[in-house]
């Protein structure tokens, strides 16, 4: 049997993917990218964005219309499924099994029933799981590491304690295990995921800090740790001094703001103000120079006013984030903004949004031409076939283009000299030997 898994959405479920594909190995099957070649298909989805939903089920239409003679089976799992197992038989009408963010060591045994003739549904409440899963990486250098899984924050417009459920956080001697293997494997950078990864161990009394195991990971011999996704009300001091002090962790924070007036975020339940957020910046990067700040923005939320907005670019402008994730608002079932009327028309978040890429375009541009002319320490991660150029990513997490043999140079460091800057990243060559 050939299985092929699709997945959207964030890293943590592109890890879940990972998850699942070792799953099946451990079950006989083999892997492929291709569908077509695929005698079992599944959908990894994501909820986050009505958008995700909308690409999850047109994809779903697309292999339903090609399938010959039953096959290929397929499967939907993730947060859509989680999200919307009430309404599965509407929203998931072609699937031939169904599962949710928990049960993925089930999926072997939904296949088969499926394959029977049943149409196998099983979506648990997502919540505590102590099962270790198999992981067959995507990559032979980089890896993610989940740390912890859900959110107890419940801001009033976000899906995921739905979805994946409250904060779980990992025992830090398993993490450490872990990382501990990466390591013996020569992996050169990891990633630890959590939803709301700064509040790891909060859930459990007595727990270590995010912080300690930021230094444990820090310590465990793998030369590149990056940690995502930051939450301003939850991130730490003493992270930042970790991120300072210890040279594995990169200078790259990703601090999900999502809106610079202190309205919107009161109305999205963040738990923080605008000037708590510009005293984050500030520490930051005191205690790490050169950090490179990410951030996600929501454009359009209810009850966003144009004085709203105004605040939003403002704080763009001001902190210069190198990379901005923006999106127009859009209501998520079982969320409480889901039950506001929205403000704007399609039109208007349309004109935000493109307001905020322009600052951030701007912004990225002006921080990458800084780099013009020095030398950058890039972890080569493959070619942009379209272009002929390899590219790989700094330590602060800054996309470089250079010429170059993918092949050999694949899953190693490279020292490039900038020559260019454009605002998704830059362009440069490598310095003399790291070729021959």
């Amino acid at each position: 049997m050939k299985a092929c898994v699709l997945t959207w959405g964030c890293q943590l479920n592109q890890h879940r993917s990972e998850e699942l594909e070792g799953v099946l190995v451990g079950d006989g099957y083999t892997i492929v990218t291709d569908p077509a070649h695929a005698d079992v298909v599944i959908l990894n989805t994501c909820m986050v964005r009505q958008r995700a939903e909308e690409k999850a089920q047109g994809r779903l239409g697309e292999l339903s219309g090609r399938r010959s003679n039953g096959r290929p089976l397929i499967g939907v799992g993730g947060c859509m499924a989680q999200g919307r197992a009430e309404s599965l038989a509407e929203t998931c009408p072609q699937a031939d099994f169904v599962f949710g963010t928990r049960n993925l060591a089930e999926v072997p045994l939904l296949v088969r029933r499926a394959a029977q003739g049943e149409r196998a549904i099983s979506v648990p409440a997502p919540g505590r799981d102590g099962t270790r899963l198999p992981v067959r990486r995507q990559s032979s250098f980089q890896a993610f590491v989940a740390v912890s899984e859900g959110c107890s924050q419940r801001c009033a417009y976000c899906v995921v304690p739905v979805a994946r459920g409250p904060l779980r956080s990992r025992p830090p001697q398993e993490v450490e295990q872990d990382l501990s293997e990466l390591a013996d494997r020569g992996y050169q950078e990891v990633t630890l995921l959590g939803q709301n990864v700064d509040a790891y161990g909060s859930d459990n009394p007595g727990q270590e800090s995010f912080a300690q195991l930021l230094r444990r990971a820090a310590r465990a011999g793998i030369p590149r740790v990056r940690f995502t996704s930051s939450h301003p009300a939850y991130i730490t001091p003493e992270v930042l001094e970790t991120m300072g002090a210890e040279p594995a962790v990169c200078e790259h924070l990703h601090l999900a703001v999502q809106s610079g007036s202190d309205a919107v975020l009161a109305a999205m339940g963040r738990g923080y103000s605008r000037e708590r957020l510009e005293r984050i910046v500030d520490l930051a990067r005191r205690t790490v120079p050169g950090i490179n700040l990410t951030t996600d923005i929501i454009v359009g939320f209810p009850r966003e006013t144009e004085s709203d907005f105004r605040s939003t670019l403002a704080l763009l402008q001001e902190v210069k984030f190198g990379t901005v994730f923006a999106a127009c608002y859009s209501p998520r079932p079982h969320t409480k903004a889901a039950q506001w009327p929205d403000s704007l028309s399609d039109e208007e978040k349309r004109e935000r949004l493109e307001e905020v890429l322009e600052v951030a375009r701007s912004s990225a541009l002006e921080l990458h031409s800084r780099r013009v002319g020095f030398r950058e320490e890039v972890l080569v991660e493959g070619q942009l076939a379209a272009k002929g150029l390899c590219h790989g990513k700094t330590r602060d997490f800054r996309t470089v283009l250079f010429p170059g043999e993918p092949e050999r140079l694949r899953g190693s460091m490279a020292t490039v000299r900038i020559n260019e800057a454009f605002p998704g990243g830059m362009r440069g060559d490598v310095e003399s030997g790291e070729e021959e």
